[in-house]
């Protein structure tokens, strides 16, 4: 190893991580983390014997060379900190508790290595991978096999990302009609509108739909964010109700277009019944 210190950094986005795919992560970062301190304690212990140190000193210095934890944060801010056999066997934390970071680290002063990997529950952030180390061959062996380990995760839908201005242009659209066929639908029984307005209404339409886009504008940017929230860049499914994460989001997606749409087409038909 040269005195030279490559680092390499990598970003996680729109990826879901299940409980089985978390406890895989953990048991992938401590082989990577432990092959390399080990390797690392067998070139120092070297160097020590040949300082004709006492056993005792070696060991102690030899132990001390590495330092690697793991913290998780649950929805309700509490927070787990602990070796990682400590939590591979404090299995239930996953089955019980909704996490929403997951913090793996490892620090070896050597060799300034350094591997760091961050993954938040989020809708805005991405997860965060660091190797830092003099060992090049380590630095860019480790990178990809993380990197391989997060392509065969499921990935995120990025339909609502990526056409964001057609699902806001398409709600103004729906929410448009719906306010003209209530608009129609109060001219003709005359419980709202005056004359002025019908005339309006006939002669100048494309005013009106101006007007009405930009009232509808607000509502449907609201409307978009709901729909983001289903599909965070990055979702940890754990906890007593992960097995139902997917069947709760089509759920919630018919509740949020129903909203929409079930008003629009009773105006629609109620204007027609008028007509």
């Amino acid at each position: 190893m040269n005195n030279l210190v490559e680092t390499k950094e990598v970003w996680i986005d729109n990826k879901i991580l299940t409980k089985d795919d978390v406890i895989s992560l953990i048991k992938l970062f401590v082989n990577l983390s432990n092959e390399f301190l080990e390797k690392v304690k067998e070139i120092k212990r070297k160097e020590l014997i040949q300082k004709e140190l006492s056993a005792v000193t070696i060991e102690e210095i030899i132990n001390g060379l590495g330092n690697s934890g793991i913290e998780f944060t649950a929805s309700d801010n509490s927070t787990y900190n602990g070796s990682f056999d400590q939590i591979l066997e404090e299995e239930e934390i996953l089955s019980n508790k909704k996490i929403t970071e997951i913090l793996l680290v490892f620090y070896e002063n050597v060799s300034s290595c350094k591997f760091i990997i961050k993954i938040k529950h989020s809708y805005s952030s991405r997860g965060y991978i660091l190797v830092q180390g003099q060992d090049r061959t380590w630095v860019n062996g480790t990178i990809r096999l993380v990197e391989n380990f997060f392509s065969n995760c499921r990935n995120q839908s990025t339909f609502i990302k990526k056409y964001v201005i057609l699902i806001i242009g398409s709600t103004i659209v729906i929410l448009n009609f719906f306010l003209i066929n209530l608009i129609e639908l109060f001219i003709k029984t005359k419980l709202i509108f005056p004359k002025f307005m019908d005339n309006l209404f006939n002669k100048d339409l494309i005013f009106v739909i101006i007007i009405l886009s930009l009232i509808t504008a607000t509502p449907a940017v609201y409307f978009y964010g709901w729909l983001k929230n289903l599909f965070p860049r990055i979702e940890i499914q754990t906890g007593k109700d992960f097995q139902q994460v997917e069947k709760e989001k089509s759920k919630k997606l018919w509740i949020i277009a129903s909203k929409i749409l079930i008003p629009t087409i009773i105006s629609f038909l109620l204007r027609l019944l008028i007509h």
